[in-house]
């Protein structure tokens, strides 16, 4: 029987490979572009730079005892010119809307160190040590398998749904099939 460190790590990987495919063949405009102008929402840039940023905090700083982040050791906000420690959480529509990644390559290399820091995490990790309580802000206290369950793979795919209805309304039509 699979378990739940099992199950979360594979949905972790499928995921991880849903992102990468769902941005693959987008231009710069699409990826920057307000879906259908609304003026709560939120770009495809954005939705996926939070997530990854908020994957590899959860994953390093908080799952490992205050690892520095991809970010961090990269130095990626410096590369990228972006906020150092913010991960989109809390920022209102407009500043969202603002958002860029001027080197989108890089921004992608980002993302795939930090899917291979989880995958390394997950493959790894003791089972027993993803019983202790943790607290995740703002979310509170809870085992660090829901962490990584609730603020990485459901979390996550809800950005994976948001991005490719989000593809859709930028003209680049659905990239995950059914």
């Amino acid at each position: 029987m699979t378990t739940a460190l099992e199950f979360i790590g594979s949905d972790l990987k499928r995921m991880h490979a849903m992102l990468n495919n769902a941005i693959a063949d987008l231009s710069p405009e699409q990826l920057h572009t307000v879906p259908g102008g609304h003026p709560k929402a939120n770009t495809i840039a954005w939705g996926l730079w939070h997530y990854a940023r908020t994957e590899d905090n959860v994953v390093r700083f908080v799952l490992q005892n205050r690892r520095p982040t991809v970010w961090a050791e990269g130095g990626y906000a410096e590369r990228l010119g972006l906020p150092p420690v913010a991960q989109g959480t809390g920022m209102s529509t407009a500043e969202a809307q603002a958002f860029r990644l001027k080197d989108i390559p890089l921004f992608k290399d980002y993302m795939q160190k930090v899917w291979a820091s989880t995958e390394e995490f997950v493959s790894t990790v003791d089972a027993a040590d993803l019983e202790m309580v943790i607290t995740v802000k703002p979310l509170g206290d809870m085992p660090k398998i829901r962490a990584l369950g609730q603020t990485c793979l459901c979390h996550g795919m809800t950005h994976v749904g948001e991005i490719e209805l989000a593809r859709t309304l930028v003209g680049a039509g659905a990239a995950l099939g059914v």
